[in-house]
């Protein structure tokens, strides 16, 4: 199929509206929610909303349906929302379109099926119908700058001066840009505290910067599945948390040169 705008796709939808979608989307959470992990059907959920304003429709990039999910619950990685894909075309939930523009695989569209029981879902063989490819990789379509660096031309999807044991971590949850981002947010908390710091010891801040930006992102994941309502953006949340920590360590360090 060749990619453009949704309007080009809207022939593709089973319903006749939105009610009828959700009656559908009921009915196949009753036979098959069970076999989706909790993660995987807060991805689920968030596809069926970015697919109402088309009835069971939608050609939404998985990385915008992954970041949404970080946004008032506990977020996803991209992997986890496509096995959720591939569990969803298994079971006949829904049917996936590669796009093109010329050679190159553009964004899916996602086409939710009309409910059938678990019997004529057996007696069909969805799974073999599943692409090779779930989607085009994990960068936007346009290239995006931050501070002149393209995101989406990383060599091996690695990002330049973001050390590598804090990406592995960060991209399992959020994209390139985000990770730097966050990265971003590191160094802004510990400019100053570092010059403090070497005042008094030889010290290595590469080190003590990494423990501290890993160390901070597993409280807000953590603090994200406790519940913790995050008022601005997980930016500012995560910087928050950094400064916590900073502020931590500035008093032991006081009380130790007193």
């Amino acid at each position: 199929m060749k990619s453009g705008n949704i309007e080009q796709f809207v022939h593709l939808s089973k319903f006749k509206d939105v009610k009828e979608f959700n009656n559908n989307v009921e009915q196949w959470m009753v036979d098959f929610k069970n076999q989706f992990t909790k993660s995987e059907l807060i991805g689920l959920k968030r596809l069926i909303r970015y697919s109402c304003k088309y009835a069971g429709i939608s050609n939404a990039k998985i990385q915008t349906l992954v970041s949404a999910t970080h946004n008032n619950e506990i977020g996803i990685s991209r992997s986890t929302f496509e096995r959720m894909l591939r569990k969803a075309k298994q079971y006949g939930i829904l049917t996936v379109h590669n796009t093109f523009c010329g050679s190159n695989q553009r964004h899916n569209v996602y086409v939710f099926n009309r409910y059938q029981s678990i019997k004529q879902v057996e007696s069909q063989s969805f799974v073999n119908e599943a692409p090779e490819t779930i989607d085009v990789p994990n960068q936007e379509t346009s290239q995006v700058k931050t501070n002149n660096i393209l995101i989406d031309t990383y060599k091996d999807n690695v990002i330049p001066d973001v050390p590598i044991r804090f990406q592995e971590l960060v991209k399992s949850y959020y994209s390139s840009k985000q990770t730097l981002e966050l990265w971003k947010c590191v160094k802004q908390s510990t400019q100053h505290y570092n010059v403090f710091i070497e005042q008094y010891v030889d010290y290595d801040p590469s080190v003590d910067k990494v423990e501290l930006a890993i160390s901070s992102f597993k409280q807000m994941i953590v603090n994200i599945k406790l519940g913790y309502t995050i008022k601005k953006s997980i930016f500012s949340y995560y910087y928050g948390i950094i400064q916590k920590k900073l502020d931590t360590q500035f008093i032991d360090w006081n009380l130790c040169f007193e």
